[in-house]
């Protein structure tokens, strides 16, 4: 991608800003690191609103229609839907959950268009109130809006059922969204079983539905939050945050509030996030400002709210475990300059010795360390532990502290010592002090003791 090289992707994914689509620039894959592989939401953009060119990628922020199908597909939540927000969102389906003792129903625009249709068309109206059974219908433009926190967390509130009807997905021009919600739904009931649990999220088409259920529209009294008809004019993103500001005030605690501040260390993550009126480079450590996207902990909670027995592994798009290859590692940690929640941070031991930890809690499966490692020593692998991610587990990797630069006096030997996988490469061109050799043997000999007693701890839970 040209201009994503050139480093211009802040501007760029900045252009997309408007009263339908919420932007944190400094949370995009591609502004952390230009050399980032992240394109997830030009991928799955169903109007084209932000798409992919010749010259690299563009952005058309008048053809967005607040689907939110970019904001459920980027996993760093650069980008927020706001049509309607995810307060809104979810506080319309635990509204239906309470009313109906344990169904929601959300539905897209062109499963409402269906439902007018056969209702002869006389309640046709945008701000129309669908009722399945007398179950208000929560409106979204496109099902891709629904991601994992919002299934996860209807179970946890006690959904029984919560049906998601669309159009025809296969002629419908904003299929995308329809594709990823298949993967949101099979990811989603993934990770409930894991916990142990059941998925309470069914797919059904228009027809299904009408067969379905009772279907009735009250034009005169429109569902409060209710997603806003794209066409509306708006007076811009500063009144779309204002007035969500606001409603979110007059509103009742619910669940999903409570449950978003349940875990303190996760909440110290988010404290540290930057001001959204401030771009901030980098931290007093050196590194760049993390974050934690609040779906992320709208997940985390809900898990935790249902006391899980079981916690098994999962493959998922939405947290990764991350391994470092300590052989190929040159120890330049640059992993945990650019992680854009924490996930991988560094640390440096009073013994002398240095590394990174991973906490699978904050990993969301960008993939940037990945790309950047310039070794190639980390791979990220979707299947990820249930237990580590709920216990907020820590895992530790001691790095070598061997440090190659290819244009450096050591570059051969240093080299040539992880090919071997020996302490020290004579090299005639280059003389090691003696506390350097001793240090390259202190650490093979400690690095040798941590394996066999990881060997042995594997085999005490075999047996």
């Amino acid at each position: 991608m040209t201009n994503v090289e050139m480093g211009a992707m802040t501007d760029i994914i900045g252009g997309v800003e408007s009263p339908l689509l919420h932007v944190h620039k400094n949370r995009c894959v591609l502004v952390r690191h230009r050399h980032g592989r992240c394109l997830r939401c030009a991928e799955t953009c169903t109007t084209g609103a932000i798409a992919t060119t010749d010259d690299g990628i563009a952005v058309s922020p008048r053809l967005c229609i607040g689907c939110g199908t970019c904001a459920t597909a980027c996993p760093t939540g650069c980008l927020e839907a706001a049509n309607p927000t995810d307060e809104e969102l979810f506080g319309q389906v635990e509204a239906s959950i309470r009313k109906s003792g344990g169904m929601a129903v959300v539905a897209c625009s062109a499963a409402r268009a269906a439902f007018a249709q056969a209702d002869g068309g006389a309640n046709a109206s945008a701000c129309a109130t669908w009722t399945a059974d007398g179950v208000p219908a929560v409106p979204v433009e496109c099902l891709g809006r629904a991601d994992e926190s919002l299934v996860v967390q209807a179970t946890a509130q006690g959904a029984a059922r919560l049906v998601l009807v669309s159009g025809d997905c296969a002629t419908c021009a904003h299929h995308a969204g329809g594709t990823l919600c298949d993967e949101v739904c099979a990811c989603a009931a993934a990770l409930l079983e894991a916990v142990g649990a059941t998925s309470p999220a069914e797919r059904m088409g228009a027809e299904e539905a009408l067969a379905a259920f009772a279907w009735a529209a009250d034009a005169a009294s429109p569902q409060a939050g209710s997603a806003p008809d794209a066409a509306a004019p708006k007076a811009g993103p500063a009144a779309t945050v204002s007035d969500a500001a606001s409603s979110e005030a007059a509103a009742p605690p619910n669940a999903a509030a409570s449950l978003s501040r349940r875990d303190p260390r996760v909440r110290t993550a988010v404290r540290r996030s930057a001001p959204k009126s401030k771009f901030v480079h980098v931290q007093a450590d050196g590194t760049l400002p993390h974050f934690v996207p609040e779906r992320r902990l709208r997940l985390f909670n809900s898990l935790k709210a249902m006391e899980p027995t079981e916690r098994g592994a999962v493959r998922t798009r939405l947290w990764g475990s991350v391994a470092i290859d300590t052989d190929l590692c040159r120890s330049c940690r640059v992993c945990t300059v650019f992680c854009p929640t924490g996930a991988l941070s560094r640390f440096d031991a009073a013994d002398g010795s240095f590394g990174a930890d991973f906490r699978p809690t904050l990993c969301v499966q960008c993939r940037l360390c990945e790309a950047i490692c310039l070794e190639g020593a980390i791979t990220v692998s979707d299947e990820a532990s249930t237990d580590e991610f709920l216990r907020g587990a820590k895992r530790r990797t001691t790095m070598p502290p061997l440090e190659w630069n290819p244009s450096g006096p050591t570059s051969i030997p240093t080299r040539m010592a992880r090919l071997f996988k020996t302490n020290v490469v004579q090299d005639p061109q280059v003389t090691l002090k003696e506390d350097e050799v001793a240090r390259l043997r202190e650490y093979a000999a400690r690095r040798d003791e941590e394996r066999r007693s990881a060997r042995k701890a594997a085999e005490r839970r075999n047996r």
